[in-house]
């Protein structure tokens, strides 16, 4: 069973609760390649920030797409929703938090996630 993110399923390996279901709050940024979105649970509540990047490959064709989901605190959760400029919001702090990378070489968790878009 998976819940949905506008037109995205909400990944099985999101792990903040028994059941959860990521609704979308806010867009910070988005461009041709980058996405970056504010998420909540529907169940616990809990902040999620999921950062999407689409590395096109012009030459061979096999885009690389990559997404990180890093669990937030309520108090970083809470400052992105309620940011006058939330694309403009420090966001360094997404470097060394553990977070699910789901890419071509599949699902892992990793110490830290990009604290910027590519493009």
């Amino acid at each position: 069973m998976s819940a949905r993110i506008g037109t995205m399923a909400t990944p099985s390996y999101i792990d903040c609760c028994a059941e959860p279901g990521l609704d979308w709050v806010l867009t910070l940024h988005q461009s041709t390649h980058d996405q970056e979105t504010l998420l909540r649970c529907t169940a616990c509540r809990a902040f999620w920030f999921h950062r999407f990047h689409e590395y096109a490959d012009w030459a061979g064709g096999n885009d690389d797409l990559t997404s990180w989901y890093s669990r937030l605190t309520a108090t970083e959760g809470e400052r992105l929703r309620d940011s006058a400029n939330p694309s403009g919001e420090d966001l360094s702090f997404l470097r060394t938090r553990p977070s699910w990378m789901d890419d071509a070489q599949g699902i892992h968790q990793v110490e830290g996630a990009p604290d910027r878009p590519y493009s």
